[in-house]
């Protein structure tokens, strides 16, 4: 009954703490630049960030970027959560309204979105998309992250 008991437990499904360092932007891997330099109104645009979470259906991203403000042309791809962690970020709407969010504040990035996006100060992010959109988007073999057990 032990060996039972110890093998049910290893297929439990259990929390997964998100690393606290990453979190905090340390040691953020180096990301492929993604905006188009035409499209930078102002800033360096140099993004780094790990994937802390990949699930059956849900994504877990942190993502830094130096202070940028850029257009963003093309319908945005994905409905995406966004928590600030640090710096702020500034959403100008395709209507011209301004919406701001800081340290701490939450929003979802509708997919479709289209306007004006600025990163402010040291900007971080925290990121959460479903899994099947963004295997569409990245592909299926970015940064495989253990979902079973508790990387302390």
């Amino acid at each position: 009954m032990g060996a039972k008991q110890n093998e049910k437990s290893k297929s439990a499904h259990s929390p997964v703490r998100l690393d606290p360092d990453k979190i905090a932007g340390i040691d953020l891997s180096p990301g492929e630049p993604f905006i188009q330099p035409e499209d930078i109104i102002e800033g360096h645009h140099r993004p780094r960030g790990d994937i802390l979470f990949k699930g059956d259906q849900l994504v877990m991203e942190i993502y830094e970027d130096n202070a940028a403000t850029y257009k963003i042309h093309e319908p945005f791809p994905v409905d995406e959560y966004v928590q600030v962690i640090s710096g702020k970020l500034v959403l100008t709407d395709s209507n011209g309204q301004v919406h701001e969010y800081t340290q701490g504040e939450s929003l979802v990035v509708p997919k479709g979105f289209t306007g004006i996006w600025s990163m402010q100060g040291n900007y971080r992010e925290l990121i959460a998309i479903d899994r099947q959109t963004y295997d569409q988007i990245y592909g299926t073999g970015q940064g495989e992250t253990s979902t079973e057990s508790d990387a302390q």
